[in-house]
């Protein structure tokens, strides 16, 4: 298990950090990679001027799958002001997942927020 948490860690550090890089996506959660140790590899995010349904459907026409909504976190998409425009876009990175992967998500991503 210490393994597995290692490494989804080091994916949780790339997809944060790739995130992190695009114009007008705000990540929602710890994004400090000292404090990664107290979060899940499972990211929230939206992308200012795209509803997190839109985002959700462009990236899977390229084959990438996430969810959108409030992901049954209800009170806190409703605190963070959230609910009226969709939620978030929901991304996780698991032990089976590869850096690669990671950067094909990141990459397609950054295509459809640079094209609209």
């Amino acid at each position: 298990m210490e393994a597995i948490n290692r490494y989804e860690r080091l994916l949780s550090r790339e997809l944060i950090a790739g995130l992190s890089e695009i114009d007008r996506v705000k990540i929602w959660g710890i994004t400090e990679p000292n404090n990664f140790e107290e979060r899940v590899p499972t990211v929230s995010f939206t992308v200012d001027g795209m509803s997190p349904r839109w985002v959700a459907e462009m990236l899977a026409a390229e084959n990438i799958f996430v969810w959108d909504g409030h992901s049954y976190a209800v009170e806190v998409v409703d605190r963070l002001g959230l609910s009226e425009h969709g939620g978030v876009v929901r991304v996780g990175a698991v032990h089976y997942n590869t850096p690669s992967e990671i950067e094909q998500f990141v990459s397609a991503l950054g295509r459809i927020v640079h094209r609209n």
